[in-house]
């Protein structure tokens, strides 16, 4: 079985990175495939050249966190710089929608349920975020001790051979 379906410790992380997997994939799909439905949610902004490239850039980044978020559902705690990186990335575009909202560029009404969004996406991380599995105790290395120290037996002067008589 996949270690992911045993292990019950990361489960609520699991179901936060699944879930945002399947996010991230359908508004990857719209900002790729379909912008024509975000310049409508977006209050009819013009779709020429420029805008309709920042769409499809922001497109592929979503592509990329998704498939993050993906890796990081596989394995949590192997994968924790992942989500670690996912965590700065929803920080850092909710932090750009409070700049975007200071200088007056949106409407609040807008860009308020991203704003939810990014910062719940973010605080759930940080929340669950990955430690060490808690079946694998930490054991202390038992170091035998030894009859004599190695760092004697470097010290000592050699053993000299007693002196044997030449016979002519």
């Amino acid at each position: 079985m996949y270690a992911f379906c045993v292990e019950s410790s990361h489960r609520t992380l699991r179901v936060t990175l699944l879930a945002l997997f399947a996010i991230n994939l359908s508004f990857a799909y719209l900002f790729l495939l379909d912008p024509a439905v975000l310049s409508r949610v977006y209050g009819e902004v013009m779709l020429d050249n420029m805008h309709l490239f920042l769409s499809m850039s922001f497109g592929s980044l979503l592509v990329a966190l998704a498939i993050g978020a993906f890796l990081a559902f596989l394995n949590p705690v192997k994968n924790a710089t992942i989500v670690l990186l996912l965590i700065i990335a929803y920080f850092s575009l909710f932090l750009t929608d409070v700049v975007t909202l200071a200088r007056s560029q949106m409407s609040v009404a807008t860009l308020l349920p991203e704003m939810a969004y990014y910062l719940a996406i973010a605080t759930l991380l940080i929340r669950f975020f990955p430690t060490q599995d808690h079946k694998k105790e930490e054991k202390e290395e038992v170091i035998p001790e030894t009859e004599t120290d190695p760092l004697e037996a470097v010290t000592e002067p050699l053993p000299t051979e007693p002196a044997t008589e030449k016979k002519s």
